[in-house]
């Protein structure tokens, strides 16, 4: 699914990050650039480019989840818009449970996100996280 504006991206980016510590990559997936040089590198390995490669790391990543314990928390540093490109940089914070353990766990990440402008509409073309000390 694409967003004819930014702030319509935006938003269904931080709706379906709350899907993925409930083990649903489907939200995230369908915001990607299909372009080849779209990037995701998130902290649990090397990056990923291109979405036939973004795909089963977002399905992993999502896989390794069983629930969320409360709201994901955005907390938003700085933005920039131009009429093609938007950067996000903030942090994100939420509780989730791992597959096979009881344990709840935080997850806190600084992010960098970038979306484009393309032909159907604003897509995600680079996700950054790191990991925040606890």
């Amino acid at each position: 699914m694409t967003h004819a504006t930014f702030e319509e991206a935006l938003a269904a980016s931080h709706e379906a990050l709350h899907a993925m510590p409930n083990g649903n990559p489907a939200p995230s997936l369908a915001l990607w650039s299909r372009r080849p040089d779209a990037v995701l590198a998130n902290p649990l390995g090397a990056p990923k480019v291109g979405f036939a490669n973004i795909a089963p790391e977002t399905e992993r990543v999502a896989a390794m989840f069983a629930s969320s314990i409360g709201p994901m928390a955005f907390e938003e540093v700085s933005r920039i818009v131009t009429p093609d490109l938007a950067t996000v940089i903030g942090f994100e914070r939420t509780r989730a449970q791992r597959v096979g353990s009881d344990e709840i766990v935080l997850v806190a990440l600084r992010v960098t996100t970038v979306f484009r402008r393309e032909e159907d509409g604003w897509r995600l073309v680079l996700r950054h996280a790191d990991r925040l000390a606890p």
